[in-house]
């Protein structure tokens, strides 16, 4: 890539976009490679928390420090808000998704839960009275018969234990929209960098409380599930899948809007099925190659820059 274009705005955006969402996409294939350890959703979320929540917290400090703006905006209300609003973006959303990780390959499961934006559209028309147009329906139709084709295959080669982690990563998928459409307005307030701050220090402590709640304060890391190997794969998913492709994308949304890099984040998919192929040995066949197409289609038209709604009469 010629070395101007990376200096440019433009580049360099595209270039934190492309690497947030490469970063984001390989998460299953890491996460897989945790269960593999033996280790349970809960243990994993909770040591991927307690090893990246430090960071937050210290981003935090900074932030506040160096920008009384920022200061005199925050209050407790607003806080609260935005705390519980990162639960449903990085605790209920977060945890679903592992737990449906236990019973799908890392291509389903990522293709499941790139539907989002369209529930985002969705739960619009619902909640907030905003009708369909043309390019809705069909981003829509595309969308959901992509992730059918490969769910159709993977439910005969596997059988009926993929429709129940299928239903946990639709509920994450859904839980995750809700943050999306939440989260706007208290963006607008006090900016991504500090939001994402204090939703993933909400998200992480409740899910400390989980694990403290469920396994006690006292469990050992010589427990078989906690081997070393286990932990240097949960900190890879704290640092590098979480901790930094979050600011990526905020930093490709300064400098090339959310609609540019909605549309890089489309290559997603395509990441995660090259890694799980490599990685974890996962098959490739016709059926997903169709599949991730027409996902990929489908959810791009929804990145347009053309208005998504219309108001209803």
């Amino acid at each position: 890539m010629p070395e101007q274009f990376i200096n440019s705005r433009f580049g360099a955006g595209f270039c934190f976009a492309l690497a947030s969402a490469a970063l984001f996409a390989i998460r299953p294939i890491f996460v897989k490679l945790v269960y593999a350890q033996g280790v349970d959703p809960l243990t994993l979320i909770g040591f991927r928390m307690l090893f990246s929540i430090p960071i937050y917290i210290v981003l935090l400090i900074y932030f506040l420090s160096n920008d009384p703006e920022l200061r005199a905006k925050l209050n407790p209300k607003l806080v609260a808000k935005i705390g519980l609003t990162g639960l449903f973006g990085y605790y209920f959303a977060s945890y679903l998704d592992l737990l449906g990780l236990q019973y799908v390959t890392a291509q389903l499961g990522r293709m499941i839960l790139y539907i989002y934006p369209t529930i985002v559209v969705v739960l619009g028309v619902v909640f907030f009275g905003r009708s369909f147009n043309w390019r809705i329906v069909l981003s829509l139709l595309i969308t959901y018969v992509g992730v059918a084709v490969i769910f159709s295959h993977d439910v005969k080669l596997f059988g009926g234990e993929v429709v129940t982690g299928a239903l946990f990563i639709v509920a994450s998928a859904l839980s995750f929209a809700c943050y999306l459409l939440f989260s706007k307005s208290l963006i607008d307030d006090i900016g991504s960098k500090a939001f994402t701050c204090i939703a993933l220090i909400s998200a992480s402590a409740a899910i400390l409380f989980h694990y403290l709640f469920y396994y006690g304060a006292t469990r050992s890391f010589t427990e078989p599930d906690l081997n070393t190997q286990a932990l240097w794969w949960i900190l890879v998913i704290a640092i590098f899948c979480t901790v930094i492709p979050t600011f990526f994308t905020a930093a490709a949304i300064a400098r090339i809007g959310s609609d540019k890099t909605g549309i890089v984040a489309t290559l997603g998919p395509a990441f995660t099925s090259l890694a799980a192929v490599t990685t974890l040995g996962e098959d490739f066949t016709l059926f997903h190659f169709v599949g991730i197409t027409l996902t990929v289609i489908g959810v791009s038209i929804l990145q347009q820059r053309k208005p998504l709604f219309r108001r209803s009469l």
